[in-house]
């Protein structure tokens, strides 16, 4: 649903094959919200100040989901020519965005042109000094190395330590990997360990779990939508620590699989397509009772 590119296959079949080039032309279709905030807070600076409209949306994260949103809007602020040949240097031409949407884009265009691809969900040490934050990238199927190769979907990623368009699988945390630690007490900074620019506790490890298990099967749902039993508690804090024994073995359980998806993959999508509690989804408006068939012990 999310990358799915609709009336707009043929436009991204129309664009470079190449994955460098695309990575640079979707990164040119957006300013991290991030950056955007950075530039107010340095206003006095001419090199900072991105001189972006002030009204309604300061980030469109909430409301373009999908990539056949992200760019009808892009065609729509760009009066209605196509964003990906005429790049405008205009940032109010540009949609404020952040990792996730930037690779669902990504991952669109690629599977219009036959690339199999994926989203991955995880942490990132590389993005700040101070903390680990969540994070979102690409992985496309190499046939000629019969291997997944890891891609930086963002643009202002720059490593010296490894190439953004094939990175080594240790360069990135993986949710799972990241969730297991964590459960062992091996985590040397778990304080470091962010969604967003906030430290939620243990929560934070779930959620990108979650968003990971998701993703792998091209389901890639956003921040504030979640598997029902991680809506079951009041506080955020307080969340994770009210879960069942029962389910914390399973996403144990889980993890252990994910830390080798594709030799797992069946047994990965057996859970994918009978357990519950992890496949039905909340948000602010699809709340946890929505799903009826749902029995009170799959909320926890």
């Amino acid at each position: 649903m999310y990358t799915n590119a609709g009336c707009y296959a043929e436009l991204y079949k129309s664009l470079p094959d190449d994955i460098y080039e695309l990575r640079e032309i979707v990164n040119k279709q957006h300013i991290h919200k991030m950056s955007l905030y950075r530039s107010f807070l340095n206003k006095n600076s001419n090199k900072n100040n991105l001189k972006y409209k002030w009204q309604n949306y300061r980030c469109l994260d909430d409301v373009l989901l999908t990539a056949s949103a992200m760019t009808a809007e892009l065609i729509r602020i760009n009066d209605n020519q196509n964003p990906f040949i005429k790049i405008s240097q205009d940032p109010n031409k540009k949609l404020v965005i952040t990792c996730r949407y930037v690779a669902v884009l990504y991952a669109s265009i690629l599977k219009s042109k036959g690339i199999a691809c994926r989203c991955r969900s995880g942490f990132a040490p590389y993005l700040y000094d101070d903390k680990i934050v969540d994070h979102w990238i690409v992985q496309y199927y190499d046939k000629n190395f019969n291997k997944w190769i890891n891609v930086e979907s963002q643009a202002n990623v720059k490593s010296k330590d490894f190439n953004v368009c094939n990175f080594p699988d240790e360069a990135f945390i993986w949710a799972a990997d990241a969730w297991l630690l964590m459960r062992q007490n091996k985590l040397k900074d778990k304080n470091k360990f962010c969604n967003g620019i906030k430290h939620w506790g243990d929560d934070t490890f779930a959620w990108s779990l979650m968003m990971d298990f998701h993703a792998l099967f091209h389901d890639e749902i956003n921040y504030v939508t979640l598997p029902v039993f991680l809506y079951n508690n009041k506080s955020q804090e307080e969340r994770l620590p009210h879960l069942k024994k029962s389910t914390l073995k399973e996403l144990e359980h889980l993890a252990l699989l994910m830390k080798d998806v594709d030799n797992n993959f069946d047994e990965l999508q057996e859970i994918w397509e009978n357990n519950k509690k992890f496949r039905c989804v909340a948000s602010s408006l699809n709340n946890p009772f929505l799903h009826l068939e749902l029995e009170p012990k799959d909320l926890r």
